[in-house]
């Protein structure tokens, strides 16, 4: 992926009616510092259980390679909302990292 991360974030909220993406990025260099994520909750309902909240924390930290995790409780992810900090000034950073992770949010984990 040569794509940055904020472009991936444009892009996919340009095609994705139901979840979206927003990044936060550091004044002055751009680095991205955090993400939040947002999606219609009764839509999603199915998913809220206490197993599905560890397993985003756990494949979230696996796949962005203990770049970005998950700061939001469980109540906000019933609502509809999670919010994940980046560690963008790690040696192990990545854009495409993180953009993998979001994908597998938006793909897998909240899959249509």
């Amino acid at each position: 992926m040569n794509q940055t991360l904020n472009g991936f974030v444009h892009d996919w909220n340009k095609t994705h009616k139901y979840l979206n993406f927003s990044l936060n990025e550091a004044p002055v260099t751009d680095r991205p510092i955090n993400v939040e994520i947002r999606y219609p909750a009764v839509k999603y309902k199915d998913v809220f259980s206490t197993e599905t909240w560890y397993q985003l924390n756990d494949i979230v930290d696996a796949k962005s390679h203990g770049t970005m995790f998950i700061v939001t409780d469980e109540h906000l992810f019933e609502k509809g909302i999670i919010e994940a900090k980046i560690a963008s000034l790690n040696h192990n950073y990545e854009d495409q990292r993180i953009a993998s992770a979001l994908t597998w949010i938006g793909e897998e984990l909240f899959s249509e």
